[in-house]
């Protein structure tokens, strides 16, 4: 007695697609989004602390930093905020601390899942040798 195995291929392919090339294209689709807001917190940061420290006095120090991340946030979108550290003194180290919201899962044309909280930061050292008021 011979089988015949007609049909048997349209049911290989949904179990590939389903069960094989779904989840694969959904993780290629969410790892993107995942880097590139930690690549954006990460500069925001590095950028936010480097502003802080060339700043001439303590006050424009932290509206410098604050105006780079707000200017980066209106850019990207992604919602970060800044927490800054340290002391402004001839020597002194700050560092700057940006949070952003890493999605969990992203629908394409739908929008993503919020995940998890992640911190970049930065330090950067105040120069020794700078005239401060």
């Amino acid at each position: 007695m011979i089988r015949r195995d007609r049909g048997a291929i349209q049911i290989e392919f949904l179990f590939a697609v389903g069960i094989l090339l779904f989840p694969i294209a959904v993780f290629a689709l969410t790892i993107a989004p995942v880097v590139e807001r930690r690549n954006v917190a990460g500069r925001a940061a590095a950028e936010a602390a480097r502003a802080y420290a060339v700043a001439p006095s303590e006050s424009e120090a932290v509206a410098a930093a604050l105006a780079i991340v707000d200017q980066i946030d209106s850019n990207y979108s992604f919602d970060l905020s800044l927490s800054l550290a340290g002391d402004f003194d001839r020597g002194g180290l700050v560092t700057a601390t940006v949070q952003v919201t890493l999605p969990a899962i992203v629908f394409p044309g739908v929008g993503d899942a919020p995940g998890v909280s992640y911190s970049a930061s930065h330090r950067e050292n105040i120069d020794l040798y700078r005239s401060l008021p």
